[in-house]
């Protein structure tokens, strides 16, 4: 169902209003998946006591956090984060400081060949690596002794954006088929979706892939509530319905260039009709879900960080806050 932004803004007061806010920790640590030869460089974002507060270094507007700060002892919900294809682990920084603000332990990793320092095109289409990156990131963050005292293993949730939309549904159970994926990449629709500005024509790399490596399930039912923000792919869905147990909140962009919400995010919804859909009015674009970059950043680059004059970020932003911390709190109990 469409949710009112009118609602969301009578509520966003309260919502802030409700249980106590903190200042927000924030370190990087690492892991090695030696099974895949895969490093996962993951950002974590906590609630802290500490003060000592410092602007990031980073070309982003962000609130400020509080480097390699004390933990809260208690156990907090988790929220693990996915970038979009070629961004990193500090794509969705600015939602993670603000999950944190509001109670959440949040981590985020870089996936491997897909990141903006890190371009390796084989990665760039093995979309399947991503939700096995995360189940394994799960995996290490509840062995780390540093880390897992804090957590509430039972209230576990997943955002992703755009490929890493994709991937929060595919760790609820969403299913692609890797034959009608490759057979709409050489589409003329499917290959327009297929030009990414991150690399280019990816139509021909996933015409390479070999559909028997895929696994035949991604599901991690550790994972109770799946946010996809304008999640890609969709052009890899069967027609049937798939039924997903989990709660899932799609969120698209209705002026979504890239992954053009009538083939993406409505299309997730449709397969999964249990599932919630927001749909950003107006010109929102696909890249309204990254941070808020600085005036410099926007004139560098502008396709990522210089939205349509009618678009203030930071109010959108405001706004998703508030509708995925709603939705955190009614679903993941």
């Amino acid at each position: 169902m469409n949710s009112s932004w009118n609602i969301i803004l009578l509520s966003l007061v309260s919502i802030f209003c409700q249980g106590q806010t903190y200042n927000v920790g924030e370190r990087t640590i690492g892991y090695n998946d030696y099974t895949r030869e895969r490093p996962i460089k993951t950002q974590i974002w906590y609630p802290t006591g500490d003060t000592d507060v410092k602007d990031t270094e980073l070309p982003f507007l962000l609130s400020p956090t509080v480097k390699d700060a004390q933990f809260v002892n208690k156990k907090h919900p988790l929220v693990l984060l996915s970038h979009g294809t070629g961004g990193n682990r500090l794509s969705l920084a600015w939602l993670a400081i603000e999950l944190a603000k509001n109670g959440y332990f949040v981590i985020a990793p870089d996936h491997w060949g897909n990141t903006l320092d890190n371009k390796i095109p084989e990665y760039f289409i093995r979309y399947w690596e991503r939700p096995l990156d995360m189940s394994f990131l799960l995996s290490s963050f509840l062995r780390d002794k540093r880390f897992n005292s804090y957590i509430d293993s039972n209230r576990i949730a997943t955002i992703g954006f755009s490929l890493g939309g994709y991937t929060a549904l595919a760790l609820a159970g969403i299913q692609l088929d890797c034959e009608i994926l490759k057979l709409n990449a050489l589409s003329e629709l499917g290959r327009n979706e297929f030009i990414v500005p991150e690399f280019g024509d990816l139509s021909k790399l996933i015409d390479n892939i070999s559909c028997k490596e895929v696994p035949s399930n991604l599901k991690d039912s550790r994972f109770k509530v799946h946010i996809a923000l304008a999640p890609a792919l969709g052009l890899g869905l069967p027609e049937h319905k798939q039924k997903i147990t989990s709660p899932v909140l799609i969120i698209g962009a209705n002026n979504d260039q890239i992954a053009p919400i009538e083939t993406n995010a409505l299309k997730y919804s449709k397969i999964n009709p249990s599932s919630e859909i927001v749909k950003l009015p107006g010109k929102t674009g696909h890249y309204i879900f990254l941070n808020r970059g600085t005036q410099q950043l926007q004139q560098e680059e502008s396709i990522y960080y210089q939205d349509d004059k009618s678009i203030d970020r930071r109010v959108v932003h405001q706004k998703l806050t508030t509708e995925i911390l709603n939705y955190l709190s009614q679903n993941l109990k």
